[in-house]
């Protein structure tokens, strides 16, 4: 990024959300950068040549899934243009067809001719502009392939994208022992991803495996997404979202698989690999993403759509970085969501440092020792409502039916400690101050923090044994000497 345009944006943030918040942002990007060791490096000719001698394999024996890479052009410069295409071209996995749907005035010379020499570029110059949804849909609608990728006109792939893909897919068929490639049970397919500026790559986004209530924070899943022909082109992308079109199709492909059924297991998968390099331009939302502000209120129509789709009382809240909500249920969290046993927050020693709250699978404290103000780097998500493993008994509130099992499991008397949290965060927005309360100590204090986790982790398990998910909400914060 350009020191103008880093410039331009810490007084934007200045301007929507004070100067204190600004201060902790523009150091937080500092420490950000300075730790930021990230590199992009290409996989070796060997590798890829290894690739391509698989493929063949697949496609002598007739065994490849077919995929359409789907991209909507208007106005695409001829070097943007000639370098996606060419990337697409240059995939180890060969079974694939690039629809070119173009909304431009005139014809692209450039695309007829990549059309003639290679059969599998389909062409197709839109009678009119009907926006990007409509124009992505006229591409999806001529998509023959099993699954379908979308693919920005000015952006490229890694050689390695579809084979990657690929793999995830052929493994899925051969677990479940099937045969027909629109029989298979992932719906949705995303990868990590990185940003591109003509000459280096860098903010390296290492995604999650998927999270439900982190994609109801942002769209974190993004570049590169395949999804299976019949759920993308049933879907497909709905107009009255465009700016947010992309994040508005996730929203219910996703939603379908977690808040429908018990939940997603095999239908959405993460490859954490970088598949996908996000170009960024003087005009690009990438390098500044204050360029297209539609974009983001567009992205909290969709979620307020999914609300009011899945009937739960809620209210969608922009947060201070752009492109990032959160969801306020009415009155909390589990009127209207059925599939969510617990809710916690984070836990503050006297520093301001976080010494508990989400953890992973394998007992470790996410963001352990953020400073308060913190937001936890380029994603931001030591801020966001997210699924996690467990979440600490200091600051937790429980579904009313499984009070019974909270005070079996621990042996502790149950009470709510999150919405106590809660309810102080808001006196301490509407009063500017910062609000506090001790009720973990008392009940806790016998306790060392080994024993805290491990009883969060035995309550948490029993939960998830009933078929509930586990959510953490940053912004209930409980402060413990």
């Amino acid at each position: 990024m350009g020191i103008k345009n880093a410039v331009q944006k810490t007084i934007a943030y200045q301007k929507r959300n004070g100067t204190r918040a600004a201060f902790f942002a523009a150091l937080e990007r500092v420490s950000d950068n300075i730790h930021d060791k990230y590199q992009y490096v290409p996989l070796s000719e060997e590798v890829l040549l290894e690739q391509k001698r698989e493929y063949k394999l697949l496609a002598e024996a007739g065994n490849c899934v077919r995929f359409s890479i789907v991209v909507p052009l208007f106005n695409t410069p001829e070097k943007y243009l000639k370098e996606m295409i060419e990337s697409v071209i240059n995939q180890t996995y060969g079974d694939w067809e690039l629809v070119l749907a173009d909304a431009s005035m005139n014809t692209s010379d450039i695309a007829l001719e990549y059309a003639k020499e290679d059969p599998r570029i389909k062409y197709y110059h839109l009678d009119k502009n009907g926006g990007i949804s409509e124009n992505t849909n006229r591409g999806i609608e001529k998509a023959t392939g099993d699954y379908i990728g979308l693919l920005d006109h000015d952006d490229l792939l890694t050689p390695d994208a579809l084979y990657e893909v690929s793999r995830v897919i052929r493994k899925s068929m051969k677990q479940n022992r099937l045969s027909r490639y629109q029989d298979c049970p992932i719906r949705l397919i995303y990868s990590d991803e990185d940003k591109f500026d003509g000459n280096k790559y860098y903010e390296h986004h290492a995604k999650p495996s998927f999270n439900m209530d982190y994609l109801m924070s942002n769209n974190y899943i993004c570049h590169f997404a395949v999804m299976r022909a019949d759920v993308i082109k049933r879907l497909k992308l709905r107009a009255a979202f465009d700016g947010a079109q992309d994040f508005d199709l996730f929203l219910r492909a996703t939603a379908e698989a977690t808040l429908e059924m018990p939940m997603a297991a095999g239908q959405i998968v993460h490859i954490s690999k970088v598949l996908y390099h996000w170009r960024c331009h003087k005009d690009s939302t990438a390098a500044n993403p204050a360029s297209k502000t539609y974009a983001y209120d567009a992205g909290k129509k969709a979620l307020a759509d999914l609300m009011k789709r899945y009937k739960i009382e809620a209210e969608v809240e922009m947060l201070q970085h752009l492109g990032f909500y959160r969801i306020n249920y009415i009155p909390d969290i589990f009127a209207g969501r059925k599939d969510v046993g617990c809710v916690g927050g984070k836990v503050l020693n006297k520093k301001g440092r976080i010494v508990g709250g989400a953890y992973t699978k394998d007992k470790n404290l996410m963001y352990a020792n953020l400073p308060e103000g913190y937001s936890g780097g380029l994603q931001h998500r030591a801020v966001l409502q997210q699924d996690c493993a467990a979440v600490d008994l200091r600051c937790i509130s429980v579904r009313p039916e499984l009070i019974p099992l909270y005070e079996q499991v621990t042996g502790i008397k149950y009470v709510d400690a999150y919405g106590e949290a809660i309810a102080m965060a808001k006196i301490a927005s509407e009063s500017g101050k910062r609000g506090t309360t001790q009720a973990a100590d008392e009940r806790f204090k016998s306790l060392d923090q080994q024993e805290i986790v491990n009883l969060s982790f035995k309550l948490c398990e029993e939960i998830k044994k009933k078929g509930y998910r586990i959510v953490w909400d940053p912004r209930a914060v409980q402060r413990i000497s």
